[in-house]
């Protein structure tokens, strides 16, 4: 599952320079950039991992300081996060929910809105769904059972509510980005 690692640096990125440190991670990526100073990668989920290896790396190499955020899509939410992220994460990759998680510590719930706009056009059912498969422990089984759904009902509307949102919860961060909406945003 590949997911969009937004970046921001606090200059001009040396593309050459770049481009040869994120190849020695040895995992498949693509960059692109929006300016000389950000843009995002596409890479697996354990590109995460490696990338916080080499941050200091680069900070030494190119003079820069970087941060990337890890997120399941593009847009005015994320793009939100990627400004926080530099405030709060220097030189540091990180995930959306970090963030957010930030945010909330110093009382700052700005965010929640779009948070919320991000599931406003989801229907109850799919909601219901999703929110189910949380509580069941990302137990399909088990979630199809307490929603009294046949199992293949239950992957179809799953996939159903992944295909809408982009969301893939699934994975764990992405499933946490939910918890936190039905926890905090969706009143809102």
């Amino acid at each position: 599952m590949n997911k969009y690692y937004l970046f921001l640096a606090n200059g001009a990125v040396n593309r050459d320079l770049f481009k040869e440190t994120l190849d020695s991670l040895g995992s498949p990526y693509e960059i692109f950039y929006e300016r000389d100073d950000k843009g995002y990668f596409l890479a697996d989920e354990k590109f995460a991992v490696l990338l916080q290896g080499v941050l200091f790396n680069i900070h030494e190499d190119l003079g820069l300081t970087m941060t990337v955020v890890a997120v399941h899509k593009d847009g005015e939410f994320e793009e939100k996060a990627l400004k926080e992220g530099v405030a709060y994460f220097p030189n540091q990759c990180l995930f959306l929910t970090d963030v957010l998680m930030k945010e909330f510590s110093f009382g700052d719930y700005s965010s929640l809105p779009l948070l919320s706009s991000e599931f406003s056009g989801v229907p109850h059912e799919l909601l219901l769904t999703a929110g189910t498969f949380l509580r069941c422990g990302l137990n399909a089984s088990l979630a199809a059972q307490t929603l009294i759904i046949h199992r293949n009902t239950f992957n179809y509307r799953l996939n159903q509510f992944i295909d809408l949102t982009g969301l893939d919860i699934r994975d764990y961060h992405n499933a946490l980005l939910l918890e936190i909406y039905f926890q905090f945003g969706s009143s809102k």
